[in-house]
């Protein structure tokens, strides 16, 4: 019972952190904007290690009209409990008024997780061709780190996470910008998942973007 009182403490801790440099973030940016992601994932093991998703996906702008249509396909493989090896492939398009502008991205995602109880933690490397909010246009590649952290509450459908991301631009040699992510999903059934988030995306001293997501997710 102790040890599970320090975890829950700990992971409270962790949040906490977080919040605060949400708002140390908040305070700094000086443009702000608002939008809101929707998005839905259908998973399927095609092999005993090896899971294919769909994920589908619309976002908002400040005003609620389209900004931009997504769809990611990708395949995920799991050498081991606590590894996960990924590649992805995604195709926006771009709502614009003189026209829709189309593009092609892709990622490459390693993935370590551990888990202590009902605590779980993850890191993950993500080498990619685009970064979420800049011009389409950028030819540069990114390496993004993030640290999650998820704990599955007792005899609740509620699972708390929060996460912080880094974005590298390894064409400009530099990280440009912080995501923080705090939320919370909800067992519908064995097989599926809804979850809301809110996202704060700050470009450093520069700007910040604030988002609320609500996801859909099923295994098939």
């Amino acid at each position: 019972m102790e040890t599970q009182n320090v975890r829950q403490a700990m992971i409270k801790r962790v949040i906490l952190i977080l919040v605060i440099f949400a708002g140390v973030l908040q305070a700094q940016a000086k443009t702000k904007k608002f939008g809101t992601w929707i998005e839905a994932e259908f998973s399927k093991d095609i092999f005993q290690k090896l899971e294919f998703s769909i994920k589908p996906e619309v976002r908002l702008q400040d005003n609620f009209s389209v900004d931009e249509y997504l769809i990611d396909g990708q395949l995920t493989f799991k050498p081991t409990k606590f590894l996960r090896l990924a590649g992805a492939y995604r195709y926006t398009t771009d709502i614009k008024n003189e026209g829709n502008e189309t593009f092609h991205r892709f990622a490459f995602d390693v993935l370590a997780k551990k888990e202590w109880n009902r605590l779980e933690s993850s890191f993950r490397v993500r080498l990619t061709n685009y970064a979420e909010f800049d011009s389409e246009n950028s030819k540069s590649n990114f390496l993004r780190y993030r640290l999650k952290f998820e704990y599955d509450l007792s005899n609740s459908k509620l699972r708390p996470f929060a996460s912080y991301e880094l974005f590298h631009d390894l064409t400009e040699k530099e990280i440009n910008k912080g995501r923080i992510t705090l939320g919370s999903s909800y067992k519908i059934s064995n097989k599926s998942r809804l979850g809301i988030y809110y996202r704060l995306q700050t470009y450093f001293l520069d700007r910040s973007i604030h988002i609320l997501g609500i996801q859909y997710k099923i295994d098939l």
